[in-house]
């Protein structure tokens, strides 16, 4: 095997001998995919062309199920015979020898995720509305999921998610921030007093982080897989509606990422959530609540990317780290008058 250079969070030696022997290819090359930004993605290629993807915790690794990569590749495993997309899973891999870390290696799943304008623009204008639509028909196709029946099961916890992410967030913001930032705990407090009742008759898989940039689009619209289920928990599934309907109506400058508005294309909130209502059976309840939540919640991850950023726990990720911090209170502020206008 010839020297191959490789990202950070990837012993090309020890990992291309894997390769090698579980596959019968020698000669990889590997680079950062620009899919996430808190578990680590890259690309594998042969001859130029890509191949499998490897994905793997952050650097500095300290535990925690939100960067429990092998539990994340079991979730895909399980959803690859349903009617979900999502990329095929080949192995999870928990070998020292191999990396320091559990990884999940998959196959390539070829298209684009939704980051800019440039993107939304290759898929034709007459399929857009329909690519919105499809996306909350994935969804709903999630949340339709058996968790039972497609060995889940285990992962249900008592209690409902909201309740236990509120905690786990809170917990996770004060450990990591290097901060002072005194609204995600004002914030915190009024999702607490304001939580809606828990009830089973909405209960399912929870993507976590459902928005046009965690899925893979073929050019005419299609998705071909949704990606990055690091955040996946059984509970009220209305949380991923509310956290899809925030990312589509929070200004870009707080979220990073750029999602296409009506003025694009793209449907109304009030059709999305009808659409949403048809295909999944679930009567769309609390979804201001739930997106106040989702604000909150970014909130929280945002400061846990700034902080891994700025102590250099993220790889080689072109990410500036003031860009990541910025915007924090704001989308803590933001959830407040939400939760303020619906009482």
């Amino acid at each position: 095997m010839t020297e191959v250079l490789a990202p950070a969070g990837i012993d090309p030696q020890k990992v291309g001998r894997w390769i090698e022997n579980r596959f019968g290819v020698s000669e990889v090359t590997y680079s950062v995919l620009s899919i996430g930004r808190s578990n680590l993605t890259f690309t594998v290629e042969v001859d130029g062309q890509k191949r499998w993807v490897l994905r793997r915790p952050p650097l500095g690794h300290k535990g925690g199920s939100a960067h429990n990569v092998a539990r994340e590749g079991r979730i895909m495993a399980a959803l690859g015979p349903t009617d979900v997309p999502v990329t095929n899973v080949l192995e999870i891999v928990d070998d020292p020898e191999v990396m320091e870390v559990p990884f999940v290696f998959m196959e390539h799943c070829p298209g684009f995720p939704i980051n800019t304008p440039e993107d939304w623009a290759r898929i034709p204008e007459d399929r857009r509305r329909g690519t919105a639509f499809g996306m909350v028909d994935t969804l709903a196709a999630i949340h339709r999921v058996d968790v039972e029946a497609v060995g889940l099961g285990d992962l249900r916890r008592p209690g409902g998610l909201i309740e236990r992410q509120l905690r786990r967030w809170l917990g996770q913001f004060e450990d990591i921030t290097q901060r002072d930032i005194p609204e995600i705990r004002e914030v915190h407090d009024v999702l607490k007093r304001e939580m809606p009742e828990f009830s089973d008759s909405a209960i399912g898989i929870a993507h976590g982080d459902y928005k046009p940039n965690n899925m893979i689009f073929a050019p005419d619209g299609t998705i071909n897989a949704v990606v990055d289920w690091e955040l996946t928990a059984i509970g009220e599934v209305l949380t991923d509606l509310g956290y899809f309907i925030a990312m589509l109506t929070t200004p870009d400058e707080l979220t990073s990422i750029w999602v296409p508005r009506p003025a694009d294309g793209f449907p109304t909130t009030e059709e999305l959530i009808a659409r949403y209502e048809d295909r999944s059976g679930i009567r769309a309840e609390n979804v201001d609540y739930y997106a106040a939540f989702a604000m909150w919640k970014l909130a929280c991850i945002r400061e846990g990317v700034y902080t891994r950023l700025i102590t250099g726990q993220m790889g080689d990720l072109d990410f500036d780290p003031e860009t990541a911090g910025a915007g924090v209170e704001s989308l803590a502020r933001q959830a407040l008058a939400i939760l303020k206008e619906e009482n």
